[in-house]
């Protein structure tokens, strides 16, 4: 997994779909705090601006003499020559010529007739500067002093002030904004473990565990009718499903008296090929429903009743069970393999198990040949193995579906039950039930468990 998966959730995540919008309302709403900003720095700015130029006409009025030369200034003196500072003065007389400064023009020169005596106001000068203007008597002589800004050649602006208080605020700024990206990241990361939870414990339910639920614990309550939603649908599916087990238990067992009835009645049959021919359908007949109710008790089971059982013993019990049947059938059975490999789970089944497989085994094995069972330990396993015709590959993954009995089987061979009752069997204690090529010729039918158990 990348390192932005890792920190903000995997592609088309809840998880990365909160952080992105977070982030971006964030940065949306920094722009606008920013243009704010700025809008009222420069608003901040031309008010202070206006006053000062105000400010420093009406000081260079209080230095004004009318009886001294050039009213006591000096013509020659910086602020009125204007190359430097962020002010430039101009003096005027009553007929609005130059006294000292150079800051004039035939539009100022208008603006400025407009004036009152006494009047301060504000002069829009060339490049979209602005000026202030008072007009005074002072000891009786008529005088116009004008401050303005941003004189030609100046070094000082407006965006550099700006930029000055940006820097001055920039780590704030940016402290800040970590600060809110943690807390948004910190969190998204905690509404969205609680879906993860949900997400391990749907995981974590299966066929052996249809009586859990999700839990509503610590879930924002926004997402809890979604959950009880599910939990709702399984309650209707383990209701479907035990309704669906009862139904093939009950049956199975219902028939068993009609059949104990009808085997009666074959038995006073006086015709011995009528009454053989009919055993043996009987024969099968009674064989499908034990199946059913076999595979009835696989999936009732849902692990309960496990104990540790020892698989050498259960491979032992099958193969005296069979061994007779074996010996009729002309082949011969062999138990190799593990002698100690203990798991979790239920003797009688895997009894059943074993014995399909087996039997399934014997039934496709050549006459003369030899059937083996195997324990393996590492991992668990319980491996049949003949050197019968094999399973095509097509057919490999279908094999252990109900009433599949292969394409080779005739109408009266098996009833597709008893692989289906060893894939329920094996579900049931948490392995996998497989086929496979055995080296030389044949099958390798196994059930074999995942890891501990």
């Amino acid at each position: 997994m990348s390192f932005a998966a890792q920190l903000v959730g995997p592609a088309q995540s809840l998880r990365r779909r909160l952080t992105i919008n977070i982030v971006l309302a964030l940065f949306v709403s920094m722009l606008l705090a920013a243009a704010v900003l700025i809008s009222e720095f420069f608003e901040h700015i031309e008010e202070s601006t206006r006053d000062n130029l105000f400010l420093e006409a009406r000081e260079i009025l209080g230095q004004i003499d009318p009886s001294a030369p050039d009213l006591g200034l000096d013509p020659s003196a910086l602020r009125f020559r204007g190359e430097t500072g962020a002010y430039r003065y101009t003096v005027f007389d009553a007929s609005r010529g130059v006294i000292a400064g150079g800051e004039t023009s035939r539009d100022i020169q208008a603006q400025l007739a407009s004036m009152r005596p006494g009047q301060a106001m504000e002069i829009d000068l060339p490049g979209g500067r602005v000026g202030g203007a008072i007009r005074e008597q002072v000891q009786g002589t008529e005088i116009y002093v004008m401050a303005s800004t941003l004189p030609p050649g100046t070094g000082g602006s407006q965006l550099h002030q700006l930029m000055h208080e940006v820097n001055e605020q920039l780590w704030w700024v940016l402290t800040g904004f970590v600060l809110i990206l943690t807390a948004a990241w910190l969190s998204t990361r905690g509404t969205v473990a609680s879906l993860e939870e949900l997400s391990q414990q749907a995981n974590r339910i299966g066929p052996q565990d249809t009586d859990k639920r999700l839990s509503q614990q610590n879930v924002p309550t926004e997402i809890r009718p979604m959950i009880q939603a599910v939990n709702s649908a399984f309650d209707r599916l383990e209701q479907g499903l035990n309704a669906q087990r009862d139904f093939s238990s009950n049956v199975a067992h219902e028939v068993r008296t009609p059949l104990a009835v009808l085997r009666s009645s074959i038995d006073r049959i006086s015709d011995a090929g009528i009454q053989a021919s009919l055993a043996e359908d009987l024969s099968r007949l009674d064989r499908i429903f034990e199946q059913l109710i076999d595979l009835a008790r696989a999936d009732a089971s849902r692990g309960s009743g496990f104990e540790s059982v020892h698989l050498r013993s259960v491979v032992m019990e099958q193969a005296v069970e069979l061994g007779s049947e074996a010996v009729k059938a002309g082949r011969r059975l062999a138990i190799n393999g593990d002698t100690d490999c203990i798991v979790t789970g239920h003797a009688g089944l895997l009894g059943i198990a074993v014995n399909n497989l087996v039997r399934n085994a014997l039934h496709y094995a050549p006459k003369g040949s030899e059937v083996e069972i195997e324990v393996v330990a590492e991992p668990p396993a319980i491996r049949v193995l003949d050197s019968g015709p094999g399973v095509p590959d097509a057919l490999k993954t279908r094999l252990f579906e109900r009433f599949n009995r292969g394409p080779s089987a005739s109408p009266n061979q098996g009833s597709g039950i008893g692989l289906a009752i060893v894939e329920s069997v094996a579900r049931a204690h948490g392995a996998t039930a497989s086929v496979s090529d055995r080296p030389g010729g044949g099958s390798v039918f196994a059930i074999t468990w995942a890891g501990d158990t």
